[in-house]
């Protein structure tokens, strides 16, 4: 569904995309992973980058060494080639490398904007994930050399002040904001009428909707 509604809400097509969230633990790294899985399965050349230098965990969710990375290609110290690690036919994922001293600098760098122009020349598409808009000002910085970014949210983790200042922080960067993922939702606690196949009667439907939540935390 993610992915279809990405096609709706551009006249034009979005091929870079950075995925955040306004706090942690909302569930932007599953999120991003599962997006690039699916548009991966769909036969586009997709490439997954864990531009959150601060708290990486792509490594991790992929079962990757985290050897060589972005902050590696963003110092001059990895070859592009060679950091890139191949998961399927059609997904690859950049890890984040070695924490550096100050992420933000090497995102807000010459460096990573022609890092971009190179994965979209070499990628159908770039999906990245990026730290929680919470006093860090990766993603929004980030999202100026994307097409957009993708907004993922938590009920019962986000709180009003932080979702305000996330709203804000965006707003000042004046990046393109393309939506917000509501994340680990429970179909069975929200009104018949929310989803459009809610009805009991469709168990294959129903089915469908009550296995999204476990898919994407």
């Amino acid at each position: 569904m993610l992915q279809a509604n990405l096609k709706f809400i551009s006249h034009r097509k979005v091929r870079k995309i950075v995925v955040t969230s306004s706090v942690t633990a909302e569930g932007k790294s599953e999120v991003s992973a599962n997006l690039a899985a699916v548009i991966a399965q769909s036969g586009k050349r997709v490439l997954l980058v864990d531009a959150d230098m601060r708290k990486p965990t792509q490594h991790h969710l992929w079962g990757l060494i985290n050897s060589v990375g972005l902050s590696h290609l963003l110092v001059d110290q990895g070859v592009f080639s060679q950091a890139v690690q191949k998961v399927t036919e059609f997904l690859a994922v950049l890890t984040a490398g070695v924490i550096p001293p100050n992420p933000l600098a090497l995102i807000d760098s010459e460096g990573m904007t022609s890092l971009v122009d190179i994965f979209a020349e070499n990628y159908d598409y770039v999906i990245f994930d990026t730290p929680p808009l919470a006093g860090i000002a990766d993603a929004a910085v980030l999202g100026k050399m994307a097409d957009g970014i993708l907004l993922v949210t938590r009920p019962g983790v986000l709180d009003a002040p932080s979702a305000a200042a996330a709203k804000s922080l965006l707003e000042r960067s004046e990046a393109n904001v393309l939506g917000i993922v509501a994340n680990a939702v429970n179909a069975k606690q929200e009104p018949s009428s929310y989803f459009y196949y809610s009805n009991l009667r469709d168990r294959n439907s129903t089915a469908d909707l009550e296995r999204v939540p476990q898919q994407l935390k």
